[in-house]
């Protein structure tokens, strides 16, 4: 492989095997496994010198912290990513965990988000353990569990724990050629509706939970949605609602006697917890109080995660905007997801941070601005593409820490 000036150097096949050497590890969310993952890369960087700790929330879904202290022990970059991956779309044509490469291109589940970025840190930590005296400053890296559920066994546990520590971070989901610096927040919620069960032959009997939770989602999409539109940001897209899955009833010839909605809200940043709960539940009850069948339900919040917002004008990010045009010789803009990362552990932690993944070459534009192959099918990456990130990702830890 070949690399930029005064980079140390990393070898091509080598990077290529050990990223999918990860793909190939069934790390699907849940239920998480992601202890695969940190075996793996514990057993490279351990022997080159690193100090490596493994914390668990739960049994098999192990985080890894993995330093490597320069001369000066400070400043200190971390670079954290996650190893679980979302699960496997049905329209797969290859398949997901065999981490083919056909021509400039390596297919594999959760390769762009993320085990393309995470694979991107190690080797650069690697590059700079193999060449000692080259950092003055320290490099961490996170390897994290359960991101694509929240980060509360991942990188938020590691908050708790009280793990973040750094003066930089860069959170390395693939963010295109752009460093991002705001995402929405989520909320997930579970409403269960109790109905009286009935045989169908004589429907009136009984009150039908299913007919009920369809009702509340119609009312839900028509009384918030206006109001939802209404709230803007110049970077992210407006709050949003996702009813993500719904189960209920015994049989066919039954009237539902219950109903379980699971459904997502995605928050602007400085949106309240509070305020978005309050406004579903308002919704729920009048749909009750105007209806003149009994029925109760059960309404609570199961995850919530803020949104967040970083000043363009961090160095962390204005770092990686200069790596990227020392590397490549183009211009990185400042952008921002539509979803949410582990960005905000960090930034409530009190650490300077960018979220860049220079490792997929989009810059998102108009309509595709928040466009991104995650959980598509026949998720991919161009391995050049990958290695020039590399490049980029040794360049950010070269110019802080060198």
């Amino acid at each position: 492989m070949t690399h930029s000036a005064n980079l140390p150097p990393v070898d091509r096949d080598d990077a290529v095997a050990f990223l999918q050497t990860l793909v190939r590890l069934n790390t699907v969310n849940p239920p998480g496994h992601e202890s695969l993952a940190a075996d793996v890369i514990e057993a490279r960087l351990a022997p080159l010198g690193f100090a490596v700790e493994r914390l668990r929330a739960e049994t098999s879904r192990d985080c890894l912290i993995a330093t490597l202290r320069g001369t000066a022990g400070r400043p200190v970059l971390v670079f954290n990513g996650h190893t679980d991956t979302l699960p496997v779309s049905p329209s797969w044509t290859r398949d997901p965990f065999a981490a083919n490469v056909e021509g400039d291109l390596l297919y594999g589940n959760g390769i762009r988000d993320m085990k393309a970025g995470v694979a991107a840190f190690v080797l650069v930590a690697e590059s700079f353990a193999r060449n000692p005296g080259t950092l003055r400053g320290t490099l961490v890296l996170q390897a994290v569990a359960d991101e694509t559920s929240g980060g509360t066994k991942g990188t938020g546990y590691l908050f708790e724990q009280e793990k973040l520590a750094g003066d930089f971070a860069v959170v390395c989901e693939p963010t295109g050629i752009d460093v991002y610096t705001a995402h929405r927040g989520i909320m997930w919620f579970e409403l269960i509706v109790n109905g009286t069960a009935a045989h169908s032959g004589r429907p009136w009997l009984g009150v039908n939970a299913i007919a009920k939770v369809s009702d509340i989602i119609q009312k839900i999409r028509l009384s918030l949605g206006p109001v939802f539109a209404a709230r803007t940001h110049p970077r992210l897209p407006s709050p949003s609602i996702n009813f993500g899955k719904i189960e209920g009833g015994a049989k066919e010839n039954v009237v539902a006697a219950w109903c379980r909605l699971a459904f997502d809200r995605r928050m602007l940043p400085g949106e309240e917890f509070e305020q978005a709960e309050r406004e579903i539940r308002d919704v729920i009850q009048a749909v009750r109080e105007q209806d003149t069948e009994r029925w109760t339900f059960e309404f609570r919040r199961t995850l919530a995660i803020p949104g967040v917002e970083i000043n363009p004008q961090e160095r962390i990010v204005q770092e990686c905007q200069r790596a990227y045009k020392e590397v490549t010789g183009e211009e990185s803009r400042i952008g921002c997801t539509s979803g949410f990362e582990d960005a905000h552990w960090f930034v409530r932690a009190g650490i300077p941070t960018a979220m860049f993944g220079p490792y997929v070459y989009s810059r998102w534009e108009g309509e595709q601005r928040f466009y991104s192959e995650s959980a598509k099918p026949d998720e991919h990456i161009s391995i050049s593409q990958w290695l020039t990130g590399i490049h980029v990702y040794q360049q950010i830890a070269k110019n802080l820490l060198g």
